[in-house]
Order: structure tokens, then sequence, then C-alpha cells
């Protein structure tokens, strides 16, 4: 084979991958932790795609999810969030609860838009506060939360995975 045919047949064969290799997107959430009133302040920001593919939110697209899907789906978020989000204070648990779905709000970050969730937490203790975090880890197991940890005495950055889910540790 010639030099020039072989050239085209990578130029072909990099044009059938691209595409493939440019559709995947990474699945990351974003969790801001603040105190007021002296109890800890979840803010979660995760993507309507990444629900949508966990089965989370009603969709047939995950790519294309209107609002109403996601106050339709707002039960099972509740659910899930309180399963798979948790918060201690000094190894006891922590109440965690979302706020009502009227307060929910949508974000674009990057080229995807997110569902903004704020988290109230109602903690007895105010010392060693932890936050373990499982959601989406089953459906996409590369999945990852970035964490900023901004409470009394502590200011942090951290990225939670499946192998490393839980801050601070103690």
């Amino acid at each position: 084979m010639n030099r020039n045919v072989k050239l085209a047949c990578c130029f072909i064969a990099a044009g059938l991958v691209a595409p493939a290799a440019l559709a995947h997107k990474f699945s990351t959430a974003y969790m801001d932790v603040t105190v007021s009133n002296d109890q800890p302040v979840l803010l979660w920001k995760v993507a309507l795609h990444d629900l949508a593919q966990a089965r989370l939110i009603d969709a047939d697209n995950s790519h294309q999810v209107s609002w109403q899907q996601v106050m339709d789906s707002a039960p099972t978020l509740e659910r899930y969030l309180t399963e798979n989000i948790s918060f201690n204070s000094a190894g006891t648990s922590c109440q965690i609860s979302a706020a009502s779905a009227e307060d929910w709000q949508l974000q674009q970050l990057q080229r995807d838009l997110y569902l903004v969730l704020p988290l109230a937490v109602s903690c007895a203790g105010k010392s060693e506060w932890q936050l373990t975090y499982r959601a989406l880890f089953a459906s996409e197991p590369s999945h990852k939360l970035l964490l900023s940890w901004q409470v009394p005495g502590a200011s942090a950055n951290a990225v939670l995975a499946a192998d490393a889910a839980t801050f601070p540790i103690y």
C-alpha cells in the first residue's frame, strides 16, 4: 500500500473514532459545605444527565431533561440523596433534608445543566463534622464530587470518589 493510501486510511479511522471519544462526558458533581446558625448547610450541584442516566429522573433521553421531569422526580431524588449523602458530628448521624422542590434551581456549568439542591443538616454536636458521599457511584463508577469545605476552623477543597467517599478523615 502506498503512503498516501495509508495516510487516508488513518484519517478515516480517526474520524470514525473521534466522535465516540468526544461523546463521553465525565460525571462530576459539586458540593459546597458552609455553616449557618451553627449547623452545616450543603449545596449539591449535579448534572441533569447524570441523574437521568442513573434513572433518578424519568427521561427518554438523558441529555434532554425537562424541568417538569425534574419536578416529577422530586420524591425519588429526595429519597436518593438521603440514602447516599450522610453527615456526622463526632460519629453521630445528623439529619439531612432537601429544600422544598420550589427552591431547587438550574445552573449552567461548562456546557451542561446542573440541578442545584440546597440541603439542610441538623447535628446534635458542633465538632468533628464529616461528610460521606455515595451518590452516582453505582451508575457511574468514575463519578467524582468536587467538594468545597468551608466550616469554622477548617477550609479545604477535596475530591470524593468511590474509593475515597468521606471527608475529612479523622
